[in-house]
């Protein structure tokens, strides 16, 4: 997923006087593993990942893994509730813009047909659970981006809890779940970069959910002469320029969280903070100017 992975995680003892660590060990290993399973099959820059079996199939259907099914579900809801803010099918962009091979292995590289649309249609994606099958129209294309790693977070969240965790962190390239109870204290405590480079971090507190934080001041590269980041603006087909350059979201999980962040990068601020307040979403978004627009939901999260 080229990024970082942070797992907390926690056990009680049999006698519930305490925490296992053995167990706990266990869970964070059980976790690690996951991750690394959900990344095999979701990397755009694996040539034998579903999604790039996918990618490549020319408008032929696949069969996928529950997991990948599941993904593609929440991509082509996530394009409808955010009215096309976040789009899935930008990869073809993305690649043409210079962002081809793993940031983090330069070379593991996407490889798309010469045919595949700067833009698909999410709404042209078929998809049948019953026999976990996945049709997509010819030159679509698919990117799990931020969401696929927000949802990773939430599947093995889920997973840790009912395998018995009393309390689980999974914090992938910035998005996080939390759920049941933290090491200490009574919420899970979790700081959010600060507005101006060289500031103090912002303090969020979550009992149960997901915060997401999207910014076009990573990624970053030049090409053709121009500079560019990851986070593509659906309107223009060009890095997003919206006076934006992080936003977080809160949500019920991580996934809608990281999905929600892109509306900040598909609108003026004004416009953006108006939507984020509609949906009673706490959203932060940070401008160029080093300015801070909150929603007013977000106060009651921030500490």
């Amino acid at each position: 997923m080229s990024c970082d992975a942070t797992v907390i995680v926690t056990a009680a003892e049999p006698s519930g006087m305490g925490f296992d660590s053995q167990a706990t060990a266990k869970l964070a290993r059980q976790a690690i593993g996951r991750l690394g399973e959900l990344e095999q099959r979701w990397s755009r820059f694996r040539p034998a990942s579903e999604i790039s079996e996918l990618n490549n199939a020319e408008g032929a259907p696949r069969t996928v893994s529950h997991d990948t099914m599941r993904l593609i579900e929440a991509l082509v809801q996530a394009w409808h509730v955010t009215d096309g803010a976040f789009d899935p099918t930008l990869l073809g962009t993305l690649v043409e813009l210079g962002y081809a091979a793993s940031r983090d292995d330069a070379t593991l590289r996407t490889s798309l047909a010469p045919e595949i649309m700067p833009r698909g249609r999410p709404a042209d994606i078929l998809v049948e659970p019953s026999t976990g099958w996945v049709q997509m129209p010819r030159g679509t294309t698919l990117d799990p981006g931020g969401l696929g790693k927000g949802l990773a977070a939430d599947i093995v969240v889920e997973e840790l809890i009912a395998a018995g965790a009393l309390g689980a962190l999974v914090e992938i390239g910035g998005d996080i779940r939390v759920a049941g109870a933290p090491p200490s204290g009574s919420s899970w405590t979790i700081a959010v970069a600060p507005v101006a480079p060289a500031g103090p971090p912002r303090i969020v507190q979550l009992a149960d959910g997901g915060i997401a934080t999207s910014t076009s001041r990573l990624r970053t590269w030049n090409h053709d002469g121009r500079h560019q980041h990851h986070l593509v603006d659906p309107r223009t087909l060009r890095s997003a320029d919206t006076g934006a350059v992080s936003c977080t979201v809160i949500a019920g999980s991580a996934a809608w969280a990281e999905a929600f962040t892109k509306i900040a990068f598909a609108d003026d601020t004004a416009n953006a903070m108006q939507r984020y307040d509609s949906r009673q979403l706490a959203a932060s978004i940070s401008t160029a100017d080093e300015a801070q627009h909150e929603s007013v939901s977000w106060r009651e999260f921030c500490r």
